[in-house]
């Protein structure tokens, strides 16, 4: 990620917390920054899972040819050919 364009964020630290950020840049030679980012990308690694969509891996896998499935979707889904609409 050297080299990249990083983008500012502040956040709020509970004490503890940055001590344990000082101790660890110290003992790795590494910036508090660095450690930040490293502990994020742990993190994002670990629940990788949580950020995909299962929906969006079911965009375009029908092909139905409805065309006016958000005013006949009941006797799509119920597979009725009754009409159910409101009448307006």
């Amino acid at each position: 990620m050297k080299g990249e364009i990083k983008i500012r964020k502040q956040i709020y630290l509970e004490p503890e917390q940055n001590e344990q950020i000082k101790l660890l840049s110290a003992r790795q030679n590494k910036t508090e920054a660095q450690i930040i980012r490293d502990a994020i990308n742990h993190y994002l690694t670990e629940n990788n899972k949580e950020l995909a969509d299962p929906i969006l891996e079911l965009i375009g896998m029908v092909k139905d040819g409805i065309d006016n499935g958000s005013t006949a979707h009941d006797q799509d889904i119920y597979l009725n050919n009754e009409d159910t609409h409101e009448v307006r």
